[in-house]
C-alpha cells in the first residue's frame, strides 16, 4: 500500500478479493444451515473493487457482480467491508425471485433477505460505515452512560489507591446496572459487531483470557471468526465482539487496556528477572488475577445489596444479543484454552499484579488494533 496516496497495489487488491470471495462462501454456508432453499438461490458472483463516489457497494443483477468501493477498502476495517458485502448479498438474494422487479430496492423482500443473511439493511448508499457509527465524531458524546463511565474512569487515575479502586468499582456497577435493567425491560436494542484484533494464525493465552473477561463482565459476545490471510494464503483468526455501540466501545477499550497493562508489567518483571522467559505464563497470571478481581467485586456488590435490603444485581442471559450472534454465526464453537506456564513463580507474580489492575483513563477513541485490514 502506498501510504502517501492510500493506493492499493494490484497484488494486495487480489488478496483482498480472495478474502471477499471466502467471506461470501462463509455467508452462503451459514445460510444453508438455516434456510437451504434460499442458499441455493445464491450463485457465485463476480466481485470487484472499484472507485465509487456516492455509495459503499453495489449489486448488478444483469452482470451478476458485487462491487465494493475502493475508498471503503482503503479505510482498512475488514468488518466494515464485510458489512457492505452482506448488504449487497441481500440484494443478490432478493433479485433471484421472479417478481423482484415489482419490489422496491429496499422493500420488504430485501429486508427479509437481510434478516436471513444477517446483513444490515442500511449498510449502503449514504449510510455511515461501521467505524463511523461506533467511533465517529460525536458518537459517544450524546450517550449519558458513556459520559458517566468516562468520568469515573478518569477518577480511577487517582494516586490514592482507595479512591481509584472506588471509582473503578462504581464504573463497573454503573455498566452492570444500566445493562441489566435494559435486558430485563426487554426493550429492543440495536447491536453492532466489530473486530478488535489483527487477524493472525494463532491467538495467545492472554487474548483468550481477555476475551473471556469481556464475555463475563462487559455485556458483549466475543467470537473468534475465520479470516483469510492473503499474504500467508492461510486461514487465520480475529476476535469479533457484538453488543450495543456503547458496550462495544467500552469492551474494545478494556481489551486493549488490560493487554497493554499485562505486557508492560511483564517488561518490568523481566527487567528484574532477566533469566525468566515465561512471558506467556506471566501475562496469563495477570489476566486471571484481573478476572478474579472482577468476579469477587461482583459477588461483593450482590452481598452488599442484599444486606442493605436492595435487590441484588444478578447477571442474566441477554436473549436478544444471543439471538443476534446465533443468527450471525449459526455454528459457533465454544472452545477453552488450557492455561499453563513454565514458571510457577512468574505466573504467581502475574496473578498478584492482575489483582491490582484498575481500568482507568477513560474510553479512548478505539482500542489498539480495532480490526485493521491494511497495515
Amino acid at each position: 500500500m502506498d501510504t502517501t496516496r492510500g493506493e492499493i497495489s494490484q497484488e494486495l487488491e487480489q488478496g483482498i478479493l480472495a478474502m471477499l470471495y471466502h467471506e461470501w462462501e462463509q455467508v452462503v454456508w451459514g445460510l444453508s444451515l438455516r434456510e437451504p432453499t434460499l442458499a441455493v438461490r445464491l450463485k457465485r458472483p463476480g466481485i470487484l473493487i472499484s472507485d465509487m463516489k456516492r455509495t459503499l457497494g453495489q449489486w448488478d443483477a444483469f452482470l451478476g457482480e458485487i462491487t465494493i468501493g475502493r475508498e471503503l477498502v482503503q479505510q482498512g476495517r475488514w468488518d466494515s467491508v464485510c458489512e457492505v458485502l452482506r448488504h449487497e448479498m441481500a440484494h443478490q438474494l432478493a433479485s433471484s425471485f421472479a417478481d423482484s422487479r415489482d419490489e422496491t430496492p429496499h422493500g420488504q423482500r430485501f429486508v427479509a433477505c437481510c434478516i436471513a443473511i444477517g446483513a444490515n439493511p442500511k449498510a449502503s448508499g449514504t449510510y455511515k460505515s461501521l467505524e463511523d457509527r461506533v467511533w465517529g465524531e460525536g458518537a459517544s458524546e450524546n450517550d449519558r452512560i458513556m459520559l458517566k463511565v468516562k468520568k469515573l474512569m478518569g477518577l480511577a487515575t487517582s494516586q490514592n489507591r482507595h479512591e481509584a479502586e472506588l471509582a473503578a468499582a462504581k464504573a463497573g456497577e454503573l455498566i452492570a446496572r444500566y445493562n441489566l435493567e435494559r435486558i430485563k425491560s426487554k426493550e429492543k436494542r440495536n447491536f453492532e459487531s466489530i473486530i478488535i484484533t489483527t487477524p493472525s494464525l494463532k491467538r495467545t493465552q492472554a487474548e483468550s483470557l481477555a476475551a473471556g473477561i469481556l464475555d463475563a463482565h462487559y455485556f458483549v459476545k466475543p467470537v473468534w471468526i475465520p479470516v483469510y490471510l492473503p499474504d500467508r494464503e492461510k486461514m487465520g483468526k480475529a476476535l469479533e465482539i457484538s453488543g450495543t455501540p456503547t458496550n462495544v466501545r467500552i469492551a474494545d477499550y478494556v481489551f486493549d487496556f488490560v493487554l497493554n497493562y499485562a505486557l508492560k508489567s511483564w517488561h518490568h518483571y523481566k527487567a528484574a528477572n532477566p533469566s525468566c522467559r515465561a512471558r506467556s505464563g506471566y501475562m496469563t497470571g495477570v489476566l486471571l488475577g484481573f478476572r478474579q478481581k472482577l468476579d469477587q467485586g461482583q459477588k461483593q456488590r450482590s452481598t452488599s445489596e442484599e444486606k442493605g435490603g436492595e435487590k441484588a444485581l444478578v447477571m442474566v442471559k441477554d436473549g436478544q444479543l444471543s439471538a443476534y450472534v446465533d443468527q450471525r454465526y449459526p455454528r459457533v464453537k465454544r472452545s477453552s484454552m488450557v492455561h499453563a506456564s513454565t514458571s510457577r513463580e512468574a505466573y504467581s507474580s502475574g496473578l498478584e499484579k492482575g489483582r491490582d489492575l484498575v481500568v482507568s483513563k477513560g474510553i479512548a477513541a478505539r482500542g489498539g488494533n480495532s480490526g485493521k485490514l491494511l497495515r
